[in-house]
């Protein structure tokens, strides 16, 4: 009677001791050593409550149930094995299908071979918090990128936990990603592909591209906060690792930007200008002209020995305008398919407009192409004066007309030709504070500047479009479905209760 309570002792401590052993680490994580104490005092209280009650284990083992018993213990032991060491493989190699519509978890062939021939670490740091918007999508685009290279560091802070490391990098939003690698450093407010690669290449670069806006004639200023200053463009392009600067225009011909910005000047540039931004292009750089119409004729110097030439009115359109506004505020829908333009499907907002037109006789040493084109509803509007304007035949030429053009050398004997290029848009307002927030001017000047800039890499990384397209209807389709929406559905529902209400009073 003594053993059978010492045993039944011994079992139930060697019990309870083992369950604390196991649990301790988890409520006091330093106490390793005092769980391995009684982990091991436990499995003493077990071997001696077993080794006194052997003989009772031995004749039970013999019995049958106990022997089915047995099997089905270790088949459910063995199962759980597989289990594990299945999960266990699945989590070191595990495979990935991107089933959605547009492929969003799936990085572009470019991304890859970027990846695959980074030639420096790169450190990722996202300043996020697990109950921000952006965060899920972080997590799944950069966890993939860190995947595919190993010289890619990626580390998620939360700027509320660690407001030091915040400050240390300047940030003042949330889920926003800093690219680093060696002193080149690049910001990003949002998760896309073509962003995050096009950081990766710009920061592996040694030195940044710069980017020079012509000042002395009247331009649009680059350190103007209104709605018509080019602050955020100059922001725009600093977020993408550019060097943005101011030139004056006597010191255009020797300087080493990668291009140059004339966003529409107010006075004429003169005959030596002209010879300076000649000499600039003959050594291979780049331009961007953009024309305001209020500008005039003031840039008509400047690029008419390139053979553009501006239209004298202002375009006008019916069907692709902004919502119910002025058909003067065009939204251009029709692009070629250059590297710039290619795969855009969202429009460019640009406020009153002029259309680029080309003489190939006076133009005769450069290749041109238009980039985007009006409707062929649009006209070009000779009558300033009018605060309504319409179309009126005879008078008013009908489109569609370009907007916007790029010019290169032509081959000339056999010679190559240099690497300059034009690019001249009948319009600057598009690229100002008041409209640079719209998706398609951003992208649009953003492509423009990377082309020019022969970051060809950069071009070729467009956005995927979203599965999700939203319809924005013309002036026309906004009539249509005011009438079936308003009018017709209605008359239809009041016209089958009568119908139903007549037939049923009949019976």
């Amino acid at each position: 009677m003594e053993v059978t309570r010492v045993s039944s002792l011994l079992g139930i401590a060697g019990t309870i001791l083992a369950l604390i052993g196991l649990g301790l680490p988890l409520v006091y994580p330093d106490g390793g050593r005092l769980s391995s104490i009684l982990l091991g005092m436990g499995t003493l209280c077990l071997l001696g409550y077993f080794a006194f009650h052997f003989r009772s284990l031995t004749a039970l083992t013999r019995t049958r149930s106990t022997r089915l018993g047995a099997h089905s213990l270790f088949s459910v032991l063995l199962a759980s094995v597989v289990v594990v060491l299945l999960n266990f493989l699945a989590a070191k190699h595990a495979p990935e299908w991107d089933f959605s519509e547009t492929q969003n978890f799936t990085l572009s062939r470019q991304t890859y071979q970027v990846l695959r021939t980074l030639p420096r670490e790169v450190r990722m740091t996202v300043f996020t918090h697990e109950g921000s918007p952006g965060y899920g999508a972080y997590q799944d685009l950069l966890t993939t990128y860190a995947k595919e290279s190993s010289l890619i560091t990626l580390a998620f802070i939360d700027p509320e936990r660690q407001p030091d490391k915040a400050k240390e990098y300047q940030i003042s939003r949330i889920d926003t990603v800093v690219v680093e690698s060696g002193s080149q450093k690049v910001y990003l407010q949002r998760s896309s592909e073509a962003d995050m690669t096009n950081a990766l290449l710009r920061v592996t670069q040694d030195t940044k591209k710069r980017i020079a806006f012509v000042t002395g004639h009247g331009e649009k200023s680059l350190s103007d906060t209104e709605s018509s200053g080019l602050s955020r463009a100059g922001d725009a392009l600093t977020k993408q690792g550019y060097a943005v600067e101011t030139v004056d225009w006597q010191d255009t011909a020797s300087h080493e930007a990668a291009v140059l910005i004339v966003a529409s000047s107010t006075e004429a540039v003169s005959s030596e200008d002209q010879n300076r931004i000649r000499q600039f292009l003959e050594k291979g750089g780049r331009v961007l002209v953009m024309v305001d119409p209020a500008s005039a004729t003031s840039l008509d110097p400047l690029i008419s020995p390139w053979g553009i030439q501006l239209g004298a009115g202002i375009l006008a359109d019916e069907q692709d305008r902004l919502g119910r506004g002025s058909p003067t505020a065009l939204l251009v829908r029709t692009f070629t398919t250059h590297d710039i333009t290619e795969d855009f499907t969202t429009p460019i907002l640009f406020p009153v407009s002029r259309s680029v037109s080309f003489n190939a006789l006076q133009g005769n040493t450069w290749e041109y192409v238009a980039l985007a084109q009006t409707s062929p509803e649009s006209w070009e509007e000779t009558d300033l004066m009018s605060p309504q304007p319409e179309f009126t035949a005879g008078q008013d030429t009908k489109g569609p007309f370009a907007v916007a053009g790029l010019l290169t050398p032509k081959l000339m004997d056999q010679t190559p030709p240099a690497q300059s290029a034009v690019i001249i848009v009948g319009n600057a307002a598009f690229a100002t504070n008041g409209y640079l927030t719209y998706p398609g001017n951003t992208d649009f000047f953003l492509k423009a500047i990377a082309w020019l800039a022969q970051e060809d890499a950069l071009v070729s990384l467009t956005p995927k479009d979203p599965a999700f397209h939203p319809f924005i209807p013309n002036p026309s389709q906004e009539q249509v479905l005011v009438f079936f929406q308003v009018l017709f559905l209605p008359l239809l529902t009041l016209f089958l209760g009568l119908s139903v209400w007549k037939r049923r009073r009949s019976l």
